[in-house]
């Protein structure tokens, strides 16, 4: 989102007088009563301190409200579901609400790897659910860097779970730091990445307030990498590729590993390389979580509404 250039930042007085007040009362209440009633006599010899400052702000409401109609509508719509004033500390409660998910619910997972301009064509036709996470995929983060995950967020409606497949496998630090100051809700590791790697990955999203999703592709055990863990990520994506899916007949996806995994450890799993139906009622038979799909969503964007809700229907 940008700003006027006339809304940047500027001394701000008031935060001053506040800071020297809560150190004057810390130190002696007497001296913040002084402090007080010379910061009255101040205002009132200064009124247009007071009047300039209110000005200001209101002038930079305005500019934000102008901005979120422009590049942020969902933000502005939701502000005005919840009747909410369009003012700095509400829209950043907007922007930094923290989407959970719950283990009791089951979830589609769509994921955008073409252009923004198709991903956006495809989110404007979902249904609202918050049973719906929508991910940058990992195409779409290598032809548009970060900004891929804050447009898509941009883009979604506000409070929806965004996924940055950044697939980390090395400086797991860096990675994260850059998918959390996106907008992402959670981020991705490979199960192939060195173990002291996915090991600082999960640390990361957890100081960042992030959720960790391992990717296990290519592995052959995603038990014995979950064994290997000092901490657990909050989920284990079972995937088979797309290559896998188009070159090999043999490879399948690991459906009975998901019982395995929830037998031993307290994480959600979720399935990804099959897009159709059949497959969808599969995962979630075998107790997946989370459905990934992508390939049907470009193949039929025409109708992309009445395929999520068919398989919304199929993974409740």
């Amino acid at each position: 989102m940008e700003f006027n250039k006339n809304s940047k930042n500027k001394f701000n007085p008031f935060s001053l007088i506040i800071i020297v007040l809560f150190v004057a009362f810390s130190i002696n209440p007497i001296f913040g009563g002084i402090l007080i009633v010379a910061i009255i006599f101040f205002l009132v010899k200064n009124p247009k301190s007071l009047t300039t400052y209110f000005s200001n702000y209101l002038k930079m409401t305005a500019n934000l409200q102008e901005n979120l109609t422009e590049n942020n509508p969902n933000i502005l719509k939701e502000l005005n579901i919840n009747n909410q004033p369009i003012i700095p500390a509400n829209i950043f409660n907007v922007l930094s609400k923290k989407v959970r998910l719950e283990k009791r619910k089951k979830y589609l997972h769509v994921a955008l790897n073409s252009t923004l301009e198709e991903a956006g064509e495809i989110i404007s036709q979902l249904p609202t659910s918050d049973r719906i996470l929508i991910e940058a995929g990992t195409p779409l983060i290598k032809i548009y860097g970060t900004e891929a995950i804050s447009r898509i967020k941009a883009l979604a409606p506000a409070g929806t779970y965004i996924v940055a497949d950044n697939k980390c496998t090395d400086l797991a630090a860096r990675e994260v730091e850059m998918m959390a100051n996106a907008g992402a809700s959670a981020s991705t590791c490979l199960g192939v990445a060195p173990i002291e790697t996915i090991d600082s990955f999960i640390e990361e999203c957890q100081k960042f307030n992030i959720d960790s999703m391992v990717d296990m592709m290519n592995v052959e055990s995603a038990l014995e990498v979950l064994k290997k863990l000092k901490r657990l990520p909050n989920v284990v994506m079972l995937h088979r590729g797309v290559d896998e899916t188009e070159f090999s007949t043999e490879k399948q996806i690991p459906f009975y590993q998901i019982k395995q995994i929830k037998g031993n450890y307290d994480v959600l799993v979720a399935v990804a390389g099959g897009d159709t139906i059949r497959e969808a009622q599969r995962a979630v038979f075998n107790d997946a979580d989370i459905v990934v799909v992508w390939k049907n969503f470009y193949q039929s964007s025409n109708d992309t509404a009445k395929l999520a809700e068919s398989f919304l229907q199929e993974i409740k």
